[in-house]
Formats: C-alpha cells, sequence, structure tokens
C-alpha cells in the first residue's frame, strides 16, 4: 500500500509538470520584459533629435507606435507582442521605437521642428484608430503604415523584414504575409477577448 501510495505520488508530480515541459517543447516559455522600458525608446519627444541618433547608431529609421489607453488591442501588444524579448532586440537593433498616445496632452516636436500635443500630432498624422504602426525612414517620411493589431511576435518580425528589406516598395504587405504563410485563415481572427491568459 506504501508503494502505491509513492507511485500515485509521483504521477502526480509528473502529470503535472508535463505541460510545463509541453511549453518549453514548444518554445512558448520566452523571456518577456516591460515594453516601456525594452522597446520604446526613452525620449523627451523630439524626433528629429531621436532620429539623428538613429543615423548615428546606423539604424534604418524610426517606429511610431500611435496607440490609446483604453484600447484592448493596444493592450494586446504590448502585453503579447512588444514585451518579447526576441522582438525587442530585433526592433532595437534597427529602429528607434517611439509610442504616442492619440489622446494625449505629451508635446511632441515633429521632423520640421514644429511641437504639439500628441493628440494633435496623431490628428495631423490622420491617425484616429489604434494601434498602428508606422515606418519613418531616416529623412522623416513615413514610408510604411500598419493599421490595426498584430496577432504574434512572429508576424511581427516579418513586419519588420517587409520594411528593412525593402519589400514595400513592389509588393503589398498582405502578398508578402502570405507568400510566407501568414494569411488570415479562412477570415478568423484573433481579438484580445479570445486571448485567455
Amino acid at each position: 500500500m506504501l508503494r502505491t501510495a509513492k507511485t500515485r505520488a509521483a504521477l502526480a508530480a509528473l502529470l503535472l509538470a508535463l505541460p510545463a515541459f509541453a511549453a518549453l517543447a514548444n518554445g512558448a516559455l520566452v523571456e518577456t520584459r516591460d515594453p516601456r522600458a525594452h522597446f520604446f525608446t526613452q525620449t523627451f519627444g523630439d524626433l528629429g533629435e531621436e532620429m539623428q541618433l538613429a543615423r548615428e547608431e546606423g539604424k534604418l529609421g524610426m517606429l511610431l507606435f500611435f496607440e490609446a489607453e483604453d484600447c484592448q488591442y493596444c493592450q494586446y501588444m504590448l502585453r503579447k507582442i512588444l514585451s518579447q524579448q526576441q522582438v525587442q532586440d530585433w526592433y532595437n537593433e534597427r529602429f528607434v521605437s517611439i509610442a504616442i498616445d492619440i489622446h494625449g496632452d505629451v508635446e511632441i516636436t515633429d521632423f520640421d521642428g514644429i511641437t504639439l500635443p500628441s493628440k494633435v500630432f496623431s490628428d495631423h498624422r490622420r491617425i484616429f484608430l489604434t494601434p498602428v504602426v508606422a515606418f519613418v525612414n531616416l529623412d522623416g517620411a513615413e514610408i510604411y503604415r500598419h493599421l490595426g493589431m498584430i496577432r504574434t511576435p512572429e508576424e511581427f518580425l516579418l513586419l519588420g523584414e517587409y520594411i528593412e528589406d525593402g519589400h514595400y516598395f513592389d509588393t503589398e504587405y498582405r502578398v508578402f504575409a502570405a507568400s510566407r504563410g501568414f494569411g488570415d485563415e479562412g477570415g478568423a481572427r484573433l481579438t484580445p477577448a479570445e486571448d485567455t491568459q
């Protein structure tokens, strides 16, 4: 009887550990870090100055992440995409990344030297919904704008590759993404409400 109790206890411990082993095997347990500290550049809001630093550091340009505090899609991206170390490291090597609250009053100095509250800056750029990811080249010109939530770290890295390799010149992003196996899966889209974690 004692042996049976020990066997049951060992089996129970093994069963409890199986989900963790399965997650490790699938790569699901990855390091996450606060995106405010590790993805976004700490800035005083002078985009021209930040772009000069990007030039000096040999980066491709700037990523502007337009967000809103009550945007569940923005929160999803912060929690599930921009918190991933692999995403942070890849983007930090290539872009200066700035978060902009489309309803905020934080002052932003645009590339032409005009200072505006972030909500007015967003209006001037015709950003009315969130999230929006805008890529700006080293000359201060917006080269690509992605509207809406990105679902996975892999898809966000693919978007970066699309910009880095210049595919935006001659290929629509959806076509590029589909060629790499990222489709809409019959129109089914993940929403934050479907996310259980």
